[in-house]
């Protein structure tokens, strides 16, 4: 993700509105040594719900490669459609060392610099199974999560449309559907295995399951408008054309999926 420009139209979009977690919503922190960063488990205690199957583009593929070495180049910068690394697989992390710590600690530092609110790993050009997220922003430090290997377990709580940005589409912003509530396992930085239930009635519930619907997307190779209704696509229809053809004036003979084209294979990034 994701910039933060929406939340229920409270302020103009661009500027998002602090949220505050509930008092129903129980958060539990994990500190460690490296003290502005903690893994923020969130369980909404009031109307959450959830079905027994996930969706198949919420599943993790099964012929995910592994990476046992996180490999990345500081500093980092936002990767924007329609870079193909953006739709490219991502592998699962299985070594817990400190270059995974390096790199969500630098990604975080990007997710600021941008005034996002969470950051996926593709979205810097390392195509990992790595997000990092803060659904405070950059006024609250240390009210960070990491989460590596998510997976989604169940959803619920029917679905609901609010307004979304996407830190690797500058400018553009839209109305998306997403669920309601969310469980997930993950693992943190150590490669502790954390279970979540985002989600609920209130609002912070609502907030925190749609930044980390977003964030997972993009480790499924899926993007903001992808999931857009038609109504939804057509306004910011232009600004996804003068991307692409941005992207293909620098990048010439890089191939790209173009808005309204079928998705082609997903492949392993090896860059460009």
């Amino acid at each position: 993700m994701w910039s933060r420009p929406f939340v229920r139209a409270r302020k103009p979009v661009g500027d998002c509105e602090q949220m505050r977690l509930s008092p129903t919503a129980r958060i539990a922190r994990s500190s460690h040594r490296h003290r502005n960063l903690h893994s923020l488990l969130v369980r909404a205690a009031v109307g959450f719900s959830k079905t027994s199957t996930v969706p198949k583009d919420l599943v993790t593929p099964k012929a995910t490669p592994k990476v046992s070495q996180v490999q990345w180049t500081a500093p980092l910068k936002i990767v924007h459609y329609p870079d193909p690394r953006l739709r490219a697989i991502n592998a699962t992390i299985s070594v817990f060392d400190e270059s995974l710590l390096a790199l969500a600690k630098d990604m975080i530092r990007v997710m600021y610099e941008d005034d996002g609110v969470g950051l996926a790993a593709p979205q810097v050009g390392v195509n990992v199974r790595l997000m990092v997220f803060n659904p405070y922003g950059r006024e609250r430090p240390g009210k960070e999560s990491i989460l590596v290997n998510p997976e989604v377990v169940a959803v619920g709580g029917g679905r609901w449309t609010d307004q979304e940005g996407c830190l690797s589409f500058p400018g553009l912003q839209s109305p998306v559907e997403r669920y309601r509530d969310v469980v997930v396992k993950a693992q943190d930085e150590k490669g502790q295995t954390v279970s979540l239930k985002l989600g609920g009635t209130d609002d912070a519930g609502m907030w925190l399951s749609r930044i980390f619907q977003h964030e997972y997307d993009h480790l499924q190779g899926i993007l903001f408008h992808d999931r857009m209704r038609p109504a939804a696509l057509a306004p910011i229809r232009p600004g996804l054309v003068e991307l692409e053809e941005r992207f293909a004036a620098a990048h010439p003979g890089v191939k790209i999926q173009r808005v309204g084209e079928p998705p082609a294979p997903a492949k392993a990034s090896k860059g460009f």
